[in-house]
């Protein structure tokens, strides 16, 4: 394999690695700095773990009323950031894999992921109080791209002779979660009907938020590696 065409890949895996890890710190940072409120509560301070989307984050104004601004500057810079270094990092994918399924597999894992991709830089450009239906639609392309992405990718893998199966392993993990969060967000109960359901929709979202960066940050790892042996190989 060409040294340059190794450092560009590497370069996007590190990039989305990077990012990924630029995303939890500037989320949390917004989380600090959330004025207050949710949907049941407007009047509560700070931000609630349980109780709050993420996109509250982004909204312009809190849902106690209050400005919003670095809450939301915070948000929209992590999560633009993670859509930028995660479609470069799509690009690059399919040139790690030599066997043919396994690229063919891991180009329509690249176009759906270029499409989650795109829909994180919509949901931070379209926040919530701003454009309600714009925001929900990128809400749940992103998911549902980044869910059908992961079967590709983890079928990608398994059709690739010597790439190790525990991270297919991982995805397909990953992918029931992930398909769980979604059957909540399609057809679970809405948040604005109960409290309870708010804490199902917020909870899951969140879980499945963090788990995407621990599993991207697995794959990431393992992309490198897999470079690296066939690299010396070579």
């Amino acid at each position: 394999m060409p040294m340059n065409t190794q450092l560009i890949q590497r370069s996007a895996i590190l990039l989305a690695l990077l990012s990924a890890l630029l995303f939890l710190v500037l989320s949390t940072w917004a989380m600090a700095e959330y004025p207050g409120g949710a949907i049941h509560d407007r009047s509560s301070e700070g931000y609630s773990f349980w109780y709050n989307y993420f996109s509250d984050l982004g909204r312009t104004r809190s849902w106690n009323g209050a400005p919003n601004g670095l809450s939301s500057m915070l948000f929209q810079i992590g999560l633009i950031t993670v859509g930028i270094s995660l479609g470069v990092y799509f690009l690059v994918l399919p040139a790690i894999f030599r066997h043919a399924d396994a690229r063919f597999l891991a180009a329509a894992a690249s176009f759906l992921g270029l499409l989650a991709a795109v829909s994180y830089i919509g949901i931070a450009l379209f926040p919530l109080n701003v454009n309600y239906r714009l925001h929900t639609i990128f809400v749940r392309l992103g998911f549902i791209a980044f869910l059908i992405m992961s079967l590709f990718y983890t079928l990608a893998i398994l059709s690739e002779p010597g790439y190790p199966k525990h991270y297919a392993r991982a995805f397909g993990f990953f992918s029931l979660i992930l398909g769980l969060q979604v059957l909540i967000m399609l057809f679970g109960p809405r948040s604005w009907t109960s409290a309870g359901a708010l804490l199902l929709q917020a909870s899951a979202q969140k879980v499945v938020v963090y788990a995407e960066m621990l599993c991207m940050a697995y794959q990431g790892v393992g992309a490198w590696r897999w470079i690296s042996r066939r690299s010396q190989a070579a």
